[in-house]
């Protein structure tokens, strides 16, 4: 027998095995299959489960070397191409497409009543047994790439394959040529990489501010370091005042260098469910980035679950069990002043166009008039000159931004902010009290209004919800969304709305429990540092 067959173990044909005996049954075995067999075979003829499965797995893991079949997460996926333009991404291995790899992997043959071997189909009950256990022996997985990365402990990840440390499979198209990146980048290494990005790329691109320009570079580096950071990177808002101001062309020009092509959309969702969906479909294939362009509204509770999570935990359609994904993606919105809720804001830095004219589509005299060609034709340099000003701040023992932080996003903010501060290039991080100011949502600024005019009235006595409700009605009350029904659906709903504001700050005032009164849940605000109270006329607010 060949020595890379495998016979998982049988007893052959009950029959036959009582006529002849087990040596002559294993001799006709022997000698019915192929002697140019490349591939391990089983019989499925009186197959044990446990044991065939564990000899499939054995052909499986033996047949994944380069790497194929890795686990992303904890679901069992594989590595395919797109059928439109052939980038990488990730499929969860279904039962049909076990069955396939099965098949690739090993010989199937079955026994006949006379002792012959014939062809036979891929054992299902394998399939899903293989599905079935609790650890698979794949390789994990943590992103796809195709251009050069940083690694998590700062080594660059410039082998194509898989990087068992990295957990990265680099991926690079036919024909990418990146040039050599120094080992220790100089001053005018880094002002001739700054220049390429600040000056040629995104240098015709009307941002209102330096922290605007930071972000979008900022934005540009992410892909290629999103392996330094560990946690969180939050989602970054290209907004301008009117369409025609290149807010689609600036997300597009800024990780076409790491993609390779313009990226699809995830369009947003109309609901919970629809978001959560979409979410996980498009996590599912290891994305570098994901783009929602022209959201006019970001308010989804699953969305910002997804932009301060590390593993994203769903139940896919279909399917009764719950996957955890890895969220190493970038994330990207575009929009034409757009309302965000406070939960969306906090998690958002903002990249603000504004061209000053009323038709910002009619603007010439630029430095690269069809940008996208200039773009993929000095893709490689554009690379190159990522990757050197992160080489720069990690052999600089990487050093970290003064006074820049975002809360929750501490270490995407150390890292980027850290390379921007090594490549000289300003205003990381200094707009967000401005922007915080301008996007608030209409919920947001009227808890505002009804927070100042609550410590108008009664500091910090304790009410109940009553009092607050009769804030908000009359032709002077604040408009705050407590619904079209009765008096007693409104303060209902405003109970809910209360607790779900408890400790939450506005302004300087704190929204706190206090002592219930005859079972009356009660509120109270507190001062949580010094400051000038709300003005206004308390009896023309009682009125």
């Amino acid at each position: 027998m060949p020595e890379d067959v495998t016979l998982a173990p049988i007893n052959g044909p009950d029959d036959y095995v009582g006529r002849h005996g087990a040596e002559k049954f294993f001799e006709l075995i022997d000698a019915a299959i192929p002697a140019h067999a490349h591939r391990p075979v089983i019989l499925t003829t009186h197959m044990d489960l446990a044991e065939g499965t564990a000899h499939a797995l054995d052909a499986l893991v033996a047949a994944n070397d380069p790497p194929r079949l890795f686990l992303l997460g904890d679901s069992p996926v594989r590595i395919e191409r797109h059928p439109n333009d052939g980038h990488p991404l990730t499929r969860e291995l279904t039962e049909s497409r076990v069955v396939y790899h099965l098949a690739e992997s090993l010989e199937w043959r079955k026994v006949t009543k006379d002792g012959q071997t014939q062809s036979a189909l891929p054992s299902v009950a394998v399939a899903r047994n293989i599905l079935a256990s609790p650890e698979l022996p794949f390789p994990p997985l943590e992103r796809i790439v195709e251009v050069p990365v940083f690694a998590r402990d700062g080594h660059l990840c410039a082998t194509p394959g898989y990087d068992t440390a990295a957990r990265i499979i680099y991926q690079p198209p036919d024909g990418l040529d990146v040039p050599p990146i120094p080992t220790a980048p100089t001053d005018d290494d880094l002002a001739e990489a700054r220049a390429l990005i600040c000056d040629d790329l995104i240098g015709d691109f009307p941002f209102i501010g330096d922290a605007e320009r930071a972000h979008a570079v900022a934005l540009f580096l992410l892909p290629f370091a999103r392996d330094l950071i560990d946690g969180p990177t939050p989602l970054h808002l290209i907004e301008k005042p009117t369409a025609g101001t290149g807010g689609s062309l600036l997300a597009d020009m800024l990780l076409r260098p790491a993609c390779g092509r313009a990226l699809p959309a995830m369009t947003a969702g109309n609901d919970a469910d629809e978001w959560r969906k979409r979410i996980t479909a498009t996590l599912s294939e290891s994305p570098i980035a994901v783009l929602l362009d022209n959201v006019r509204r970001l308010d989804s509770d699953d969305l910002a679950a997804a932009l301060t999570a590390t593993t994203w935990k769903d139940r896919p359609l279909g399917v009764s069990r719950t996957v955890e994904l890895p969220v190493r993606c970038v994330w990207i919105a575009t929009a034409n002043n757009p309302i965000l809720n406070c939960e969306a804001v906090r998690r958002t830095v903002r990249i603000r166009l504004d061209a000053g004219i009323d038709r910002p589509w009619t603007r010439d005299g630029f430095r690269h008039p069809d940008l996208p060609s200039w773009t993929t034709a000095h893709r490689p340099q554009l690379i190159a000159a990522a990757l050197t000003l992160i080489q720069a701040w990690v052999a600089r023992n990487r050093p970290t931004a003064l006074h820049a932080r975002l809360g929750t996003y501490e270490a995407w903010s150390a890292v980027l902010g850290g390379i921007l501060a090594t490549a000289k290039i300003p205003g990381f991080l200094n707009n967000l009290v401005a922007f915080y100011d301008e996007v608030a949502d209409d919920e947001t600024q009227a808890w505002y209004a009804l927070v100042r005019a609550w410590w108008v009235l009664y500091h910090d006595e304790p009410v109940g919800v009553q009092k607050i409700w009769m804030l908000t009605q009359g032709e002077r009350g604040i408009d705050l969304d407590l619904g079209d029904k009765n008096e007693k659906s409104q303060r209902t709903r405003l109970g809910k709305m209360l607790g779900r504001m408890r400790d939450r700050i506005f302004d300087e005032y704190r929204v706190l429990h206090a002592k219930p009164v005859h079972g009356a849940q009660q509120w109270r605000l507190r001062k949580v540092a010094e400051s000038q109270p709300p003005t206004g006329d308390k009896e023309e607010m009682l009125a």
